[in-house]
């Protein structure tokens, strides 16, 4: 490309513009002759995007003759043909002129079925903003899949009921409630689970109606009283039992003491309370506490409470969560060193046995 010179005034200034930069601008003023200086041919352009395709063939009508074919077509409408009946001829327009094709158009063909569509998954997600859809399939029956976007965000709503905890999806329902449970997060599940309640559960208790009559005096190692029926709980736990129930002695001279025990699960089992009557020849109201001991004594020798002893981990009197229990209340004479003991009897006052579950975390 060749250098055009031309006369011409430059105007150069230098301003600041608002951020504080320095802004350089260049005004050329050239005369009437000038302006008429054809300049030359720049440098040839970028290839412009690809076009869209355009059908080969697109049927514009039918004419019963050749001589009806139209006439003022231009490049616009290239493509377009007509289907001439005399001679079920093609003729085509491409832009400037007419090509024929012979017998090219045949006689019609049948009816297309209806065409099916199944739309089989509509999906819906709050965080799509574009729709679209999947058409599969061959012939007339096809699926279709849609994605529905998003519409703009509504009005917020009125709130809605409170939930129940159990149901949400945080919540271990593993573990069973009981009344006065508490809701703890775990972290190693990550949810909400039911514990232990902080105090002691329920209270099944044995009155008067419950006890047997007055027994009599006799030679007894053992008499039983009342057996109390604990359910299931889901978490483990050991009773603390309370009551008064009298017992009697009748020989001074004779070494023979009727305590009272209360004991897990079997008659000979684990003590868990205790009540001590410490005389002989004498009616005594036997108070029943808890008492736990890994060195209790058996049931005709050595039953006294001096050997209590329990451990911090001890599992004595524990009951494992989820099994039922039994307490078994019974006369235990106690002859110490001797090899025969008082007579015993229960005497039938107003006795009463109450028992307590007391939660605990293994």
């Amino acid at each position: 490309m060749s250098d055009v010179i031309f006369p011409a005034k430059v105007t150069i200034t230098r301003e600041v513009d608002v951020y504080g930069l320095p802004v350089t601008r260049a005004y050329v003023e050239v005369d009437d002759e000038t302006k008429t200086i054809p300049l030359p041919a720049g440098k040839p352009g970028e290839p412009g995007p690809r076009g869209r395709p355009r059908a080969p063939w697109v049927k514009a009508g039918e004419v019963a003759t050749e001589a009806g074919l139209p006439t003022g077509l231009g490049a616009d409408d290239r493509g377009k043909w007509w289907h001439v009946l005399a001679t079920n001829d093609m003729w085509t327009w491409t832009g400037a002129q007419w090509r024929q094709s012979v017998d090219a158009v045949g006689p019609q063909g049948p009816v297309a079925p209806s065409a099916i569509v199944n739309v089989i998954e509509t999906i819906s997600n709050p965080k799509l903003r574009i729709a679209g859809a999947d058409l599969k399939g061959v012939g007339a029956e096809r699926d279709l899949r849609i994605t529905v976007p998003a519409g703009p965000r509504g009005d917020t709503g009125p709130v809605g009921p409170s939930g129940s905890v159990r149901t949400s999806d945080d919540y271990d329902n593993t573990v069973g409630l009981v009344n006065g449970s508490l809701f703890a997060w775990n972290r190693i599940t990550r949810k909400l689970r039911a514990m232990p309640p902080p105090g002691p559960i329920g209270l099944w208790a044995k009155g008067p109606a419950d006890f047997p009559a007055t027994t009599s005096l006799g030679n007894f190692d053992t008499i039983d009283l009342v057996t109390i029926d604990i359910p299931a709980l889901p978490f483990a736990w050991r009773p603390r039992v309370n009551g008064l129930i009298a017992t009697y002695a009748d020989d001074a001279n004779r070494t023979g003491y009727p305590h009272v025990w209360a004991r897990l699960n079997d008659p000979s089992g684990q003590p868990v309370a205790m009540g001590l009557n410490p005389f002989r020849t004498l009616r005594h109201e036997v108070t029943l506490c808890p008492y736990y001991s890994e060195q209790g004594g058996t049931a005709t020798a050595n039953n006294y409470g001096e050997a209590a002893r329990l451990s911090a981990s001890s599992t004595v009197g524990v009951v494992k969560p989820y099994e039922p229990a039994k307490i078994y209340i019974r006369i235990e004479r106690d002859k110490g060193d001797a090899t025969a003991g008082s007579n015993i009897q229960f005497v039938k006052t107003m006795p009463y046995v109450q028992v307590q579950a007391l939660p605990l975390r293994l």
